[in-house]
């Protein structure tokens, strides 16, 4: 599904998201992912997503679409009413954007001819960490984090870039037998309909 994005930055980022979340964001390095699990009061669990460490006061958190506006206005209630000492500010980043997944046993070849700055390799670049780099001559963040057991990349590009980054993507994986699991019209086709 959707994810909604936000910045979390701050001198005091770590120990507000450890307050949060189940997680110990305080022990991630700067460079790496970790899942994030928030729960209600009673314990149930309220909202789950992938939080990457982009500098020591900056986390590129992410959150599922059903808990995102209870999920930052909790976060929200809690720096306001709870923790007004904390130095964090927390910014909306969902619409300046666009995210595309990319999974499967060939995804690093697909990736390599388009992607700059970033090396790729396991060694490099392991599961569940987040590089900046370039694809296609575009600003990106690069997460290698996979919902399917297989090796998967994310693309974070400004909005902007985001259709002719995906169909970049989609042109070159043409080659690897990419297939697309979930698409919505490109606004090029809702102008032909």
């Amino acid at each position: 599904g959707d994810v909604y994005k936000r910045q979390v930055v701050g001198r005091h980022a770590a120990e507000f998201l450890n307050r949060m979340y189940i997680n110990d964001f305080a022990k991630l390095a700067i460079g790496r992912c970790r899942y994030g699990l928030m729960l209600r009061e009673d314990g149930f669990i309220l909202d789950d997503g992938v939080i990457g460490r982009i500098a020591a006061d900056r986390f590129h958190v992410t959150t599922t679409t059903g808990g995102a506006g209870r999920v930052l206005a909790l976060m929200e209630d809690f720096l306001q009413t709870q923790w007004p000492e904390l130095d964090v500010w927390l910014t909306s980043t969902t619409d300046q954007w666009a995210v595309i997944a990319v999974q499967g046993p060939e995804t690093r070849a697909l990736f390599t001819p388009l992607v700059e700055g970033v090396d790729l390799s396991n060694a490099a670049m392991p599961h569940m960490s987040v590089r900046a780099g370039r694809i296609l001559g575009v600003p990106m963040r690069l997460f290698r984090v996979s919902f399917t057991g297989e090796l998967g990349y994310e693309v974070n590009v400004p909005a902007d870039y985001g259709l002719p980054v995906w169909e970049a993507i989609h042109q070159t994986g043409i080659r690897y037998g990419i297939c697309l699991l979930y698409t919505s019209p490109s606004p090029r086709d809702r102008q032909k309909t």
